[in-house]
């Protein structure tokens, strides 16, 4: 099956394979990368309504 993907595509099975994992690895980082701006944000979100709440018990 990767074989004749490979034949389709054009390129060698382990160019192919070399394909496969840059693609997989850089594709995981910006996953990775997406998930902690996400919980960034989330933590600054979530602080600001504390903020918001403890300034609203002061007054």
């Amino acid at each position: 099956m990767v074989l004749a993907i490979a034949g389709f595509l054009g390129q060698s099975p382990s160019s192919l394979g070399q394909t496969i994992a840059l693609l997989l690895t850089f594709l995981g980082i910006g996953v990775i990368a997406n998930v902690l701006v996400v919980y960034i944000v989330g933590q600054v979100l979530a602080e600001r309504k504390q903020n918001q709440e403890s300034r609203q018990r002061d007054v």
